[in-house]
């Protein structure tokens, strides 16, 4: 009751202070003209917002705009699919503006760092593997519990949930170590301890959320890269959300934000919590709180540059009432970035990471306190030739994880330098029908050292790791009337160290694998694809898509056997294994945008599921969006295949349980009203209605549940 009303009394005084701030804005009219910089010819279709209003238009047959910007705006950002983005500054509105754009370079995988705001985002016709992107601000997004449930509702991966409720991601068969993380492109190791959870992330001071298929220059070797996109607004609004669901779960969420075109501070806090239950009981036997605060600092000296600092905290609490586990952890992560763009000298950024983790954890097998802290420094540098570039990647971590537990204390180092080096070369489209776009190739080094002391009894010994891999790839496209299609191929090799959790866990094997090592994982990636996408945005109906095929090969597969009625888990060699997949991704708008369809479905193939676990034989996601006004619907089915997971009692028998093929039907919808500077809006969630709940290791999951999110923001 006290929560509620605490709550409900800031929502109340939020309220009033977002209304005192209201007032309308004074509009001006700019006009201007879009041309092709190299024939002078109008470019109709090109897309033309201003900011940070985000008020947009896009141009007419004879290339021209008019736009009613707000009084504030300073910069227009103009794009076009088949040409480079151009940020312009607003001067002076007596005279129209001439705005030239160059055909675009389509780079087969760039990591674009320099976005309309100056974020790092991977481009979907940059980058050779299938890439999506996630609005998590939109009001549908906020009816779910945290970044976890967003993946898991929005595309073809698996979120496996610990009965912890800890939240990791899997792409591609891939284990959670496999995965990379990054926060506006500088990546997140989460120290010593394993991959990072999902569910201690919300989506408030969030933009949005970037996954992306394979591997890239920036993370050789991954399966799968999510980035997270932090909210940089440089202009002011507050904004409160509030959720609530069955089982009473609920989260908050508020934030402030202030600035103009050269500076941005952006606030967010938030409170969440949740229940589980095991299937014999009929009380919340698991409960689940998350803490989030997110800042972040933006401000541009000049035109090609901007200096950004953010800070991130967290903290999650889980407690289990029926076998009194309990595991709580923080995190920290404080990050100065650097970019500069210039058209001559190219693109470089600099970046510095401080990320610690602490935390205790009080389970009936193994207690333990946790404290990793983690430095991560680095740079990227790419240097366009003519018809060519070169791309470097450098960076250093230290990592430092101190550990007591009930069976032995650990005090680890890690030093990890990791070098990457591209070259590609690249053509413009000089005749009709397919042509060869780009060659790359990429080689990276690593240099991994641990070393131990005398405070550490499990691991004390000194192991140090030099490994190199190398990718190549190719591209081809070709412009139609209506649409580009762009096709890609790539192979490579690479290999991943174990990490220190796996290290760590591995050492508290049973006796039965005594004899079980725990070696440098290998893999060969091989990968074809394909991707179309209207060329007008503007057009009805418009359609984007991409469908690949890949095939990992690996020596030495590193396998989690996980302990019978336990969360605690630890990693073999498995020998040699493959894993295949066909995965499409498809998007259709109509009706003036108001009638939608996308379909997502992964299909794999194992040469032993049981070297993968907990990953499905295919997953798909199938929605209809319907959006009239202020009014928007969806209702979305998902397929997951059986799933594996092998375990192992404390008398050393090994059990393999199986979930069984899982359908849900979820539905959403919303409204919004807008008053002046004001957006209301309120959302009904309703999450696995078919019922079609299962039990795992006791603990039931893909219950039923309903949600109702409302919220209000000021701009």
């Amino acid at each position: 009751m006290k929560r509620t009303l605490f709550l409900n009394g800031r929502l109340f005084t939020l309220t009033l202070f977002i209304i005192s701030l209201s007032v309308l804005s004074a509009q001006q009219t700019l006009t201007g003209l879009v041309f092709d910089s190299s024939t002078s010819e109008a470019l109709e279709g090109a897309n033309v917002v201003s900011r940070p209003s985000g008020v947009g238009t896009s141009t007419g047959a004879s290339g021209r705009f008019a736009l009613e910007i707000n009084q504030g705006d300073s910069v227009l950002v103009v794009e076009h699919i088949a040409f480079e983005r151009s940020v312009v500054n607003i001067k002076n509105l007596s005279v129209e503006m001439r705005i030239g754009l160059s055909e675009k370079i389509i780079s087969l995988s760039e990591l674009d760092v320099i976005g309309e705001t100056g974020r790092g985002e991977f481009s979907q016709l940059e980058t050779k593997n299938m890439v999506s992107d996630i609005t998590v601000s939109d009001i549908s997004i906020r009816s779910y519990s945290d970044i976890g449930d967003v993946l898991l509702n929005e595309e073809s991966v698996i979120v496996s949930e610990s009965s912890t409720g800890a939240k990791t991601l899997s792409i591609r068969g891939a284990r959670q170590e496999e995965m990379i993380y990054m926060y506006d492109g500088v990546k997140m190791q989460n120290g010593g301890r394993r991959s990072l959870d999902l569910s201690m992330f919300d989506v408030g001071g969030l933009e949005t959320v970037e996954v992306l298929r394979g591997s890239h220059e920036n993370a050789s070797g991954s399966s799968g890269t999510i980035n997270f996109v932090p909210k940089l607004s440089y202009g002011n609004g507050v904004s409160f959300y509030q959720r609530f669901g069955t089982y009473n779960t609920g989260s908050y969420y508020t934030g402030l934000s202030l600035g103009s075109s050269l500076i941005s501070l952006d606030y967010s806090a938030g409170q969440s919590v949740s229940r589980q239950f095991y299937e014999s009981s009929e009380s919340a036997d698991i409960l689940r709180e998350s803490t989030n605060q997110f800042i972040s600092a933006g401000y541009r000296p000049g035109a090609d540059t901007e200096i950004k600092l953010y800070q991130i905290k967290s903290g999650r609490m889980y407690n289990n009432h029926y076998n009194a586990d309990s595991i709580g952890s923080t995190l920290m992560v404080n990050t100065l970035k650097i970019e500069h763009k210039s058209e001559r000298l190219g693109q470089l950024e600099l970046y510095v990471s401080e990320q610690k983790t602490a935390g205790e954890d009080d389970i009936s097998q193994l207690k333990t306190d946790r404290d990793d802290g983690q430095v991560i420094t680095g740079l990227s540098y790419k240097l366009p030739i003519e018809s060519a570039y070169i791309e470097l990647f450098l960076d250093r971590s230290t990592i430092a994880a101190d550990w007591g537990t009930s069976l032995g204390d650990i005090a680890l180092n890690r030093q990890h330098l990791s070098f990457s080096g591209v070259f590609g070369i690249s053509q413009n489209k000089t005749r009709k029908g397919f042509e060869i776009k780009e060659f790359v190739v990429n080689i990276n080094s690593n240099i991994i050292e641990d070393n131990g002391n005398n405070k550490s009894i499990l691991l004390n010994n000194r192991s140090s790791w030099k490994e190199s891999g190398a990718t190549a790839s190719v591209s081809a496209w070709d412009h139609l009337d209506v649409a580009t299609i762009y096709l890609f191929a790539n192979i490579g090799n690479n290999f991943r160290v174990p990490s220190i959790n796996e290290r760590y866990a591995h050492a508290l094997r049973p006796q039965v694998f005594s004899q079980d090592s725990l070696v440098i994982e290998y893999k060969i990636m091989k990968e074809v694809g394909a991707k179309i996408s209207s060329r007008d945005s503007q057009s009805s109906p418009r359609f984007s898509g991409s469908v690949s095929y890949f095939s990992y090969g690996y020596t030495d597969k590193i396998k989690t056997i996980q302990y019978s009625g336990s969360p605690l888990q630890f990693p073999v060699n498995f020998g040699s294994a493959e894993i295949s997949g066909l995965e499409l991704n498809m998007e259709v708008l109509t009706l003036s945008d108001m009638l939608s369809f996308r379909s997502i479905y992964s299909s794999y193939n194992y040469s032993d599921q049981l070297s993968f676990p907990m990953q499905p034989i295919a997953i798909s996601r199938n929605s209809v969006g319907l959006n009239i006004g202020a009014l928007s619907a969806r209702v979305a089915m998902k397929n997951e295949g059986g799933r594996v997971l092998t375990t192992v009692s404390s008398s050393g028998r090994l059990t393999d349980n199986y979930l069984k093929e899982h359908q849900s039907l979820d539905v959403n919808i919303s409204y919004k009203i807008k008053f002046r500077d004001l957006m209301f809006s309120i959302a009904i969630f309703g999450q696995n209605l078919n019922d079609d709940s299962q039990s795992l290791d006791g603990v039931s999951i893909y219950d039923k549940r309903l949600y109702l999110s409302m919220g209000i923001e000021w701009k």
